[in-house]
C-alpha cells in the first residue's frame, strides 16, 4: 500500500508501480540515467519547451521530484478519442517542437543513458539528437483533444530524429497488423495516418522510407529486449510477453510493408 497522499500512476511497463503522484508533483526512483535526463529536461525548458516535466530535486526518500502535467493519458485498451486524427497530428507537431528544442543540447561528459530502444552505433555522429525514444500513447498527456505534454523520459538518449518519429508512428498510427488494433480503433485508415505524420514532419519520399526501415529494426530490437525483461521476471514485461507480444510483434513487422 502506498503511503498517505501518494497515488500510484498507471502505465509504463518498467515503472513496476514505483512512480507516484504527490500533489502537483511526481516522485520517481533515482536511476543511473536520471542525472542525464534531468540535464536534458532543464535544457528543454530553457529553450521554451514547456510540455515536459520540470525537475524539482529529490525528496526525503531520495526519489527525484518532477512537476505533474495535468490532463488525460490513454491506457490499453485505448479509447476512441485517442485515435482521433487531429490528436495524432498534434502529437507529431509536439514531437517536432521537442526536436527543435533539443538542438544544441550538449550532454554532460559523464552522461549515462538507457539505450535499450536504440542500435548501439546510433547517436554518435554529426546528426545525433537527444530524443525521447518512447513516444507511445501512454507517454502523451492530452487536454481538449490535443497533445499538451510528454512524460516518461526514461529512454531519452542521443539518437536520430527519424528513429524517434518511427517509434512514435509505430505506436500512434499505429504501424501494426489491423487484427491487433484496439476495438475502438478498428476503422482507422492507417496509411492515411502515416501520411499525416510524415506531412507534419515534412518528410520526403526517401526519409519516409527510412522511417519505415527504422520501424522494422525497432521491432526486431523490441522483440529481444521484451524477451530479456520478461525472463528477468519484471511484471509489466512478463504480462505483455505471456499475453501474446511475440506473435503481435511479428505481425507488426510483416505489416511494415503495407505502408510503403
Amino acid at each position: 500500500m502506498s503511503p498517505a497522499g501518494e497515488q500510484p500512476l498507471p502505465g509504463g511497463l518498467g515503472s513496476d508501480g514505483l512512480v507516484v503522484r504527490v500533489g502537483d508533483t511526481v516522485r520517481r526512483p533515482e536511476r543511473e540515467y536520471s542525472a542525464a535526463v534531468r540535464a536534458f529536461l532543464n535544457h528543454l525548458h530553457a529553450n521554451g519547451f514547456d510540455a515536459a516535466p520540470r525537475p524539482l530535486g529529490h525528496d526525503e526518500l531520495g526519489r527525484e521530484i518532477l512537476t505533474y502535467l495535468p490532463g488525460q493519458v490513454a491506457h490499453p485498451p485505448f479509447p476512441a478519442w485517442a485515435g482521433e486524427e487531429s490528436l495524432l497530428i498534434s502529437v507529431a507537431s509536439l514531437q517536432r517542437r521537442l526536436h527543435a528544442a533539443s538542438r544544441g543540447f550538449a550532454p554532460p561528459p559523464d552522461a549515462a543513458w538507457q539505450r535499450a530502444n536504440l542500435p548501439p552505433a546510433l547517436g554518435s555522429g554529426p546528426d545525433a539528437l537527444v530524443c525521447h525514444n518512447d513516444l507511445c500513447v501512454e507517454n502523451v498527456v492530452v487536454d481538449g483533444g490535443r497533445a499538451v505534454g510528454v512524460i516518461d523520459f526514461d529512454f531519452a538518449a542521443p539518437s536520430e530524429a527519424l528513429l524517434d518519429i518511427a517509434i512514435a508512428a509505430r505506436h500512434w498510427v499505429p504501424i501494426r497488423d489491423p487484427r491487433d488494433l484496439p476495438p475502438a480503433w478498428a476503422d482507422l485508415d492507417l496509411r492515411r495516418r502515416f501520411e499525416a505524420v510524415c506531412e507534419v514532419h515534412e518528410l520526403d519520399a526517401a526519409r519516409r522510407s527510412r522511417v519505415l526501415d527504422h520501424v522494422a529494426d525497432f521491432l526486431d530490437r523490441a522483440l529481444h529486449s521484451m524477451r530479456s525483461r520478461a525472463e528477468q521476471g519484471r511484471p509489466g514485461y512478463l504480462a505483455a510477453w505471456t499475453a501474446g507480444y511475440p506473435e503481435q510483434n511479428r505481425r507488426s513487422r510483416a505489416a511494415v510493408g503495407l505502408f510503403r
